[in-house]
C-alpha cells in the first residue's frame, strides 16, 4: 500500500494573461482549479497510472472540502484530518509570451496540537509493515519541522520504507530520521549542502554526500535533464525525451509517483526511475496544474534513457 501525507494541501490556481502590468487591471485568458500538494500530486499520478493510494493530511474550511470532493470524484482514496481556518490557495501568473511563471504561495491555516496528534493517530491507524510512506511539501505553522523525522522514526518502526521530497529545515531535519529515499531538485540539494552545485559531476558528488550519510537512495531531479539515482547498487541517470513543454509544474512529484510505484510493486530502482521520468516528461505536456495522462506515460516510456555512471 501507499500511503501520501500532505500537511500543507493548497488549491493550486493557475491563470495565463498576454501582460501583466502591476497597479492596473490584468485580463486572464485562461485559467484551472486542481487540488494540490505534493503528496496528494502523488496520489494523483498513481491513480492516473491505474494503481490505488491514500491520501492523508490537513484540510480546512470551503477549500479543503473542494480537495476531498475533486479527489472522491476521481476514485483516489483520502481520510483527511479537518482543522479550522482555511486551505490555502498557490496562484501561478504565466505571461502568454514568454511563459514566465511568478507564483504566490499561501502560508496556510494554523494547526493545533491536538489535530498534530490526531495525525499521527491517522499514520498509526493506516501503516503497516511494508507500506511506502511519501512525505512531502511545506509544514504549516506552528509545527516545527521536526514534525517530518518523528513522522520518518514512527514508519521506520513500523517496518515500513519513508520517501520525503521537502526543502529547507523540513528536509534537513527530516533527513535525521534517515527516510529511506529522498528526491531534492537541485536547487534544494544546494541549499541543504549550503553550496552551489554548477555541474553535474558536482550535483553527484552531492548526493553521494547524502547516501554516505544513512541515506539508502538519493534521487536529485533535473527538469528537463531528467535525474540521477544513487543507492548502494549504484549510480544511475535517466534522460527523458524531447517533450513541448507547456507546464513543469508537478513533475517532480509525477517522478516520485512512478519511482514509488515501481518500488512498492517489488521492482528495481532503475526501473522506477525509467517510469518516473516518463511521468514526469508527461506531466510537462499538460499546460497549468493538471498532471500527466496515462497515454502519454506509455508512449513516453520506451523512450527514456537510463543507463549507469
Amino acid at each position: 500500500m501507499i500511503i501520501t501525507l500532505t500537511l500543507n494541501p493548497a488549491i493550486d490556481h493557475t491563470v495565463v494573461v498576454d501582460s501583466l502590468v502591476l497597479g492596473d487591471t490584468n485580463r486572464v485568458t485562461q485559467s484551472r482549479t486542481d487540488p494540490g500538494g505534493k503528496g496528494i500530486n502523488v496520489s494523483r499520478v498513481i491513480h492516473t497510472l491505474g494503481h490505488e493510494s491514500l491520501a492523508l493530511g490537513f484540510v480546512a474550511g470551503g477549500l479543503g472540502r473542494f480537495i476531498e470532493h475533486d479527489l472522491k470524484e476521481q476514485g483516489i482514496f483520502e481520510d483527511f484530518i479537518h482543522v479550522p481556518g482555511q486551505t490555502r490557495t498557490n496562484i501561478t501568473v504565466i505571461h502568454a509570451d514568454s511563459n514566465i511563471r511568478t507564483a504566490i504561495n499561501e502560508r496556510g491555516p494554523e494547526i493545533a496540537s491536538q489535530h498534530v496528534a490526531g495525525l499521527h493517530r491517522r499514520i498509526k491507524k493506516y501503516l503497516r509493515p511494508g507500506n511506502w510512506l511519501v512525505v512531502g511539501g511545506s509544514i504549516p505553522p506552528p509545527i516545527p519541522p521536526s514534525i517530518y523525522a518523528d513522522i520518518v522514526l514512527y514508519a521506520k518502526n513500523r517496518k515500513s520504507y519513508v520517501v520525503l521530497d521537502a526543502d529547507g529545515e523540513a528536509l534537513s531535519q527530516g533527513l535525521t530520521a534517515k527516510p529511506y529515499l529522498v528526491k531534492p531538485n537541485r536547487r534544494e540539494l544546494q541549499r541543504l549542502l549550503k553550496r552551489e552545485l554548477r555541474t553535474l559531476d558536482d550535483i553527484l558528488k552531492g548526493a553521494e554526500e547524502v547516501h554516505d550519510n544513512g541515506i539508502p537512495v538519493v534521487v536529485v531531479s533535473l527538469g528537463e535533464e531528467g535525474a540521477i539515482a544513487i543507492s548502494d547498487q549504484g549510480r544511475w541517470r535517466a534522460i527523458p525525451p524531447k517533450v513541448e513543454g507547456a507546464s513543469p509544474a508537478g513533475s517532480g512529484d509525477a517522478l516520485v509517483a512512478g519511482m514509488v510505484l515501481v518500488l512498492n510493486q517489488g521492482g528495481s530502482l532503475v526501473e522506477g526511475l525509467r517510469l518516473g521520468t516518463a511521468a514526469a516528461a508527461a506531466t510537462c505536456l499538460i499546460p497549468g496544474t493538471q498532471l500527466c495522462r496515462r497515454q502519454d506515460v506509455e508512449r513516453l516510456f520506451p523512450q527514456v534513457q537510463v543507463y549507469s555512471l
